[in-house]
């Protein structure tokens, strides 16, 4: 993790999500993670990975910005020292992001994943995408076509979730024309791309954490779950407002 705060997240909704699964190592920098079975199997190695990554994209749900692997960050030219010809170097310095919580805010948010995962296959599919590393606009595309699979299409990610359609729209069009080299979909669009990768993000993380809400009243997959208050007459938000760009829901 780049934030010394995501891992204090992490660990606070994987020790709801998933008990005792991950784990502060006494004298040792960052995470271990604990499953039953043999050390050499793969299979547990294949759990381990799994459980993580839906974890991590339960995080970035929670926050948008949250998340961020330092694979991530070393991707591209990375984050080493830069120098000139005459042997002058500049170090740069990450951002130090501080996320503030009200209450048990995370212990809630904890408790929501876990009963909606329990009831969604698609929103556990979800999380896992979210999870990954390196997310493009393709996984972003994904997550919204699990979340229509989940509710009913369009029209019931805007009923249950006050998601217009107009922000699916958007979402859409943009995940097919940007750029390869931006994240994109498509080697080739045909159009104009309305938001960059970073509001996909802040768009999805949104999505998710409604998503997230909705299905954890719910008692298993394809039943109704709690109708986000406001959405399902005006596609509107949790706290009564028009979702039509990223981040507008709470």
């Amino acid at each position: 993790m780049c934030q010394g705060g995501d891992e204090y997240f992490l660990v606070a909704i994987g020790g709801v999500v998933y008990p005792g699964f991950v784990r502060r190592a006494p004298n040792e920098n960052g995470l271990r993670l604990w499953v039953e079975g043999d050390p050499t199997d793969p299979e547990s190695k294949a759990l381990a990975t799994a459980m993580f990554q839906t974890l991590l994209g339960a995080l970035r749900a929670f926050r948008a910005e949250a998340g961020e692997l330092r694979e991530e960050q070393l991707a591209g030219l990375g984050a080493g020292s830069i120098r000139d010809e005459a042997g002058n170097q500049w170090v740069g310095v990450g951002t130090v992001r501080v996320f503030v919580t009200f209450g048990d805010e995370v212990g809630a948010f904890a408790a929501d994943v876990r009963a909606a995962i329990a009831n969604s296959q698609g929103l556990r599919n979800a999380l896992w995408l979210n999870g990954r590393l390196g997310r493009t606009g393709a996984d972003y595309f994904m997550i919204h076509e699990y979340a229509q699979g989940d509710l009913g299409g369009r029209k019931g990610v805007r009923d249950a979730l006050g998601v217009t359609a107009d922000a699916q729209e958007k979402l859409r069009a943009s995940t097919n024309n940007l750029s390869p080299l931006e994240g994109g979909r498509h080697a080739k669009g045909t159009g104009s791309a309305s938001w960059g990768l970073e509001e996909q993000r802040g768009f999805t993380a949104d999505l998710l954490k409604r998503w997230i809400h909705y299905r954890a009243s719910a008692p298993a997959d394809g039943r109704p779950g709690v109708v986000v208050p406001g959405g399902a007459d005006h596609g509107r938000g949790r706290e009564g407002r028009a979702m039509t760009e990223p981040g507008d829901g709470r």
